[in-house]
């Protein structure tokens, strides 16, 4: 078998092939067929685990090769010539960045990278022949010399902020009750939309007589409350949108869009489970999916004057609301970009817990308050003076 023979995962020992275990079980084990948007995702996977495998081999001393390692042909090398995954070690896995920026263009520098790493953190924690994750020991070892990080950051997208007021007016101009929650959460939390298509009626605590299904244990204690999760999958039956976060959790909900859910929850039929979609296509009754917000979004962009063309940052699409979310919190909790994120901006827009585990491990009615405190109003009825 061939190290990137990707395709005959069920024959891989995982105390063996850990990477492609991980594979396996994260990318494959719940593919929905013909799921376009899964089968992109596990394409781009494994391009970049075979890029690794490439430098891997590269690295034993006992193959030559004619090319630079970036150019091996992955499928002619054995298992037995590459160095296992699981004896990476943290100097190597250093010397790996540093080809990886010297060699790739920044954005491909930061997909493989991330890839690789989310596979390591999984087989930490999953796999017995992996102690450790050499990657995380690297990253600790610049963050404590304050060295500038390996790799090169792409172009960011640094679209215009709009100001409360004018937030306030878009806010505004949806009328359908459903729109204006989705609205409501998108610039709240700063979340995906890919968050917001997988949220279950599970995922909401309402405190209110009609809201009485059974909520996901992570929200019993936690009235008003939402929570996104990371095992909502686009690979799960019912489900049409990829959900990038790898991280849980919990946020409090607000009296404007706790009036905005229960007004919404008057015209969509109730749900049969707990775990029905929130949000649904009006006519079929079937998931909301991302593209379908997007496409919804894109509309009142354009009706609005706020769309400026393809790919241009400043139109207000479901994303834009992200960054939006991010700027307002940053200015509430202190800190701006040159100063990096606050620890609870990053928790409300689900970014990695490896930096703030203190945050994600432990929600109090502390930090639900200052969230509370923090959070934008649009509606008449909740803006202050």
């Amino acid at each position: 078998m061939s190290a990137g023979d990707g395709d005959y995962l069920d024959t891989f020992d995982p105390d063996g092939d850990v990477l492609w275990f991980w594979y396996q079980r994260w990318h494959c084990n719940a593919n929905t067929k013909d799921n376009q948007s899964t089968e992109g995702t596990k394409t781009t996977v494994r391009i970049a685990l075979n890029r690794f495998e490439r430098f891997l081999a590269a690295q034993n001393s006992d193959q030559t090769y004619d090319c630079h390692w970036s150019n091996i042909d992955i499928n002619t090398v054995s298992y037995d010539d590459i160095v296992p995954p699981r004896e990476v070690t943290p100097t190597l896995a250093e010397q790996f960045l540093i080809e990886l920026q010297q060699t790739f263009a920044a954005k491909t520098q930061q997909n493989t990278y991330a890839i690789v790493k989310q596979a390591y953190e999984w087989c930490e924690d999953s796999v017995e022949s992996v102690e450790a994750d050499p990657f995380a020991v690297v990253e600790k070892k610049h963050k404590e010399k304050n060295n500038d990080w390996i790799l090169n950051t792409p172009d960011v997208r640094n679209p215009y902020i709009i100001s409360i007021p004018e937030a306030r007016e878009v806010v505004r101009s949806w009328k359908h009750p459903m729109w204006l929650a989705i609205q409501l959460l998108l610039a709240k939390y700063g979340r995906r939309v890919g968050g917001i298509s997988n949220l279950d009626f599970e995922n909401v605590h309402i405190d209110h007589p009609g809201c009485d299904w059974t909520v996901h244990p992570d929200l019993r204690q936690w009235p008003d409350h939402i929570s996104f999760r990371a095992d909502k999958r686009a690979s799960e039956e019912s489900r049409n949108t990829g959900n990038k976060t790898k991280t849980n959790a919990v946020y409090p909900i607000d009296s404007e869009l706790k009036d905005a859910l229960l007004l919404y929850l008057t015209v969509r039929p109730q749900p049969d489970s707990p775990t029905d979609p929130l949000f649904i296509k009006q006519s079929k009754g079937e998931r909301l999916s991302g593209s379908n917000i997007g496409g919804k979004f894109r509309e009142r962009a354009e009706e609005l004057g706020y769309w400026y063309g393809a790919n241009d940052d400043d139109n207000l699409n479901p994303h834009y609301w992200r960054h939006w979310a991010t700027s307002w919190y940053q200015s509430q909790f202190g800190g701006d970009e040159s100063q990096g994120r606050t620890a609870l901006t990053k928790y409300l827009r689900g970014d990695s817990k490896q930096d703030i585990i203190g945050i994600y491990d432990s929600y109090t009615e502390d930090k639900r308050d200052t969230i509370l405190d923090a959070m934008p109003t649009f509606l008449e009825p909740y803006v202050e003076g």
